[in-house]
């Protein structure tokens, strides 16, 4: 194993490229041509508005922003460059080398940018690779501007000097010819449970499976227990060879991971680095051992939290009113709120779509405008003026139109088909 958390301009490179990729929000056509992931590479693949876009979040990320006259002259400079390859040229020569900033939504759907050093990264992968020393390669679709992307994605490949592959966030057959034995595939929920899906409904006919002893590692939510299983126990059921194990992993944007669980386990062990605290309202809270010696700051736990012991804890329900569309935390009623602001809306509500449904959000909205007249009007030029609000996970893949916002005998709003 390596110590350390090195960021290469390579690395940068593929940060800005996932960046790009979410700006542009892929279709599923797009990103299933792709033979590895991340896949853009010229400014000209994005518009204007796009690049510069693309710049901001870029800096903000290497945590530039604050040098005021070298932000400005990257937001100037990255835009006119031909392609990618060269912004991670001028990002890497800027770049501080100490610290990254993720960016997350708090229970008000505000974005908030937190901070991290290097050596705090490099302590906590200290906590959870060891988990992992057994793996040869490294196959990730998460996105790597996101926390757990990063950590459990070319971090952890460097600390363990294992090779790292970029695949596709989509369970495509592809997939599979990727793999080789003792990979671990780093992935969210969501794709587990598609990827779970695919293997059941094509068992019979395309034979896709894992290789021997692949592991599997799922963060940004806890993964259905049932996919869990459903994984693991493949072979003994006669369908495929299953993983040999699935690790999940506990935190949140605000904190990094503090904890992990092995094949569905009911209980999370605490990451070394943290230890349980007392808050001012006597809940049970956490601190962060820091590198140079001390503590940090006690702070909440991001969900209510049922404790076993001192080091052993579950998750029961999210404090704030996040969803997850894609491995992504998104807020229903921000989105509704968004919306709610297009002159023809006069009233609108967002939901996940049940599992029968899809795996994306969807909106009910009610026309400021007869509802024979409606239909025309929230077609493309609608759907174009959504892309240009929000972006690919936080928008509703389906839209039912309604005179009344649909609602239970209590006036409760209530499902729609």
């Amino acid at each position: 194993m390596t110590e350390g958390c090195d960021i290469t301009r390579t690395d940068i490179l593929h940060i800005v490229q996932s960046i790009a990729q979410s700006i542009r929000g892929d279709s599923a056509q797009q990103i299933g041509k792709a033979a590895f992931f991340p896949n853009i590479s010229y400014t000209a693949e994005l518009t204007r508005a796009q690049n510069v876009k693309l710049a901001l979040l870029a800096v903000n990320f290497l945590d530039i922003a604050c040098e005021t006259d070298k932000a400005q002259r990257l937001y100037d400079t990255l835009p006119t460059l031909p392609d990618l390859h060269a912004w991670a040229d001028h990002l890497f020569a800027a770049w501080g080398k100490n610290s990254l900033c993720f960016n997350s939504s708090g229970s008000t759907g505000e974005p908030q940018r937190h901070r991290y050093s290097l050596p705090i990264l490099s302590d906590e992968l200290k906590s959870s690779a060891p988990a992992f020393a057994g793996c040869k390669r490294i196959v990730s679709v998460m996105p790597v501007h996101h926390i757990f992307g990063m950590m459990y994605g070319p971090l952890l490949a460097k600390y363990l000097s294992v090779q790292i592959v970029y695949a596709p966030p989509l369970p495509l057959a592809s997939f599979f010819h990727l793999l080789l034995p003792e990979d671990l595939i780093v992935a969210f929920p969501f794709f587990w449970q598609a990827l779970l899906n695919m293997i059941l409904r094509t068992q019979k006919s395309s034979g896709l499976c894992f290789p021997p002893n692949v592991a599997g590692l799922t963060a940004t939510s806890p993964c259905p227990p049932e996919v869990i299983q459903g994984l693991l126990h493949l072979s003994a059921s006669g369908k495929s060879p299953s993983l040999t194990a699935m690790t999940e992993i506990y935190g949140a944007t605000e904190t990094n991971g503090l904890g992990m669980r092995l094949n569905g386990a009911d209980w999370y062990e605490l990451f070394s680095v943290w230890e349980t605290s007392r808050l001012e309202d006597g809940s049970r809270g956490l601190r962060r051992r820091l590198p140079g010696g001390g503590m940090g700051p006690s702070q909440p736990m991001p969900d209510h939290i049922t404790w076993h012991d001192e080091r052993r804890f579950k998750p029961e329900r999210r404090t704030d009113n996040a969803v997850q569309v894609g491995g992504i935390n998104v807020y229903p009623e921000r989105v509704a709120e968004i919306i709610r602001g297009h002159p023809l809306v006069l009233d609108c509500a967002v939901r996940l779509m049940r599992p029968d449904e899809g795996l994306r959000l969807k909106a009910f909205i009610v026309p400021n405008l007869p509802l024979e007249e409606s239909r025309q009007a929230f077609g493309k030029p609608f759907k174009d003026w959504m892309a240009s609000q929000l972006e690919t996970a936080w928008r509703p893949k389906r839209i039912t139109l309604g005179e009344y916002l649909p609602v239970n005998a209590m006036g409760k709003l209530r499902d729609w088909e």
